[in-house]
């Protein structure tokens, strides 16, 4: 095994690179959000053509290859249908994005939040190995 790494932080540095991972986490979460949003209009704009195309009749349809009949409240049955439409008439299909979610957000900006209080209140200089070790993953 290697030696074990020692160093000594101080906590105002330490705060302060806490503080800067909480600006680039809600940059990142704008982010994700702004390149969700977008994917959604090109997915629906994708809908939209392939909509057209059916009805231009470049579509076939070749039956109905899941007999699961579902009734829905609003009164409409759905039915899953197999559509063949040739690729080249095909609008490109987007990758969606890597999404950053809100649930995780929240979760890492509470600990975050939580670890940036309590080192304020503290009194020491620097800080001591365990508190480094478990906000790390943050920075």
């Amino acid at each position: 095994m290697g030696k074990s790494v020692s160093v000594k932080v101080k906590t105002s540095v330490l705060v302060e690179a806490l503080e800067q991972a909480m600006i680039d986490r809600k940059r990142k979460f704008e982010d994700s959000q702004k390149a969700q949003a977008e994917y959604d209009k090109q997915v629906k704009a994708r809908e939209a053509k392939i909509a057209k195309l059916i009805e231009s009749g470049k579509g076939t349809i070749e039956g109905n290859h899941c007999e699961s009949w579902r009734d829905r409240s609003d009164g409409m049955v759905a039915v899953n249908v197999l559509l063949l439409i040739p690729e080249s008439s095909l609008p490109k299909k987007q990758e969606s994005p890597q999404v950053y979610a809100e649930w995780e957000y929240n979760r890492e900006c509470e600990e975050i939040s939580n670890a940036i209080r309590i080192l304020k209140m503290t009194e020491q200089e620097f800080v001591n190995a365990s508190t480094l070790s478990s906000v790390s993953k943050f920075l």
